[in-house]
């Protein structure tokens, strides 16, 4: 079974990662200060959550298995080395490529009443592609989207195709 694996987060959230571990070290060191009278574990909790945070930055890993004899392709995604999830795909029997298409997605956030937020994004979705329809493989960015696809063709020998949509600004521009 051949396997890849990748960081769930973009690199700049693990470097965050990282410095929450530092912050939360630094925070221990000056609140353990004996020359200090306030509430020791209020402090020494803050920094447990720090580190928490940062160690969910750094180490939350998403992996892809193929199993080639059975057809099946594996999704896992784990925390410090425990599955969380496992998903299994079935590779289409008449599979002919790999299919990736870009969306525009929008939504708003989560506190809309305390502060509105509007935002865009570019997704990409990818498609085992057949005769008789599509299996959806995942949902991500670009760059790990040509990666997952990479590793798919190197190893089913199956191509793929990546769809990029236009902006809505290059649409309406007519040549003069």
């Amino acid at each position: 079974m051949k396997n890849y694996s990748y960081s769930l987060f973009p690199k700049p959230l693990i470097l965050a990662g990282y410095t929450l571990f530092i912050l939360a070290l630094v925070l221990l060191l000056v609140n353990f200060n004996p020359d200090k009278s306030e509430d020791r574990m209020a402090d020494f909790a803050s920094s447990v959550a720090t580190t928490f945070i940062g160690l969910v930055l750094v180490s939350f890993r998403s992996k892809i298995s193929i199993d080639a004899k059975s057809g099946i392709v594996i999704k896992e995604s784990g925390l410090l080395g425990i599955n969380m999830s496992s998903e299994k795909i079935k590779i289409p029997g008449n599979c002919d490529k790999i299919f990736i298409r870009q969306k525009n997605k929008k939504g708003t956030g989560y506190y809309r009443s305390v502060l509105p937020v509007n935002y865009k994004f570019k997704s990409y979705d990818m498609f085992f592609h057949s005769k008789s329809g599509s299996v959806r493989i995942i949902n991500t960015d670009c760059s790990r989207a040509v990666k997952i696809a990479e590793f798919l063709k190197s190893n089913l020998k199956l191509d793929y195709t990546l769809e990029l949509l236009q902006d809505q600004t290059q649409k309406n521009e007519s040549p003069d």
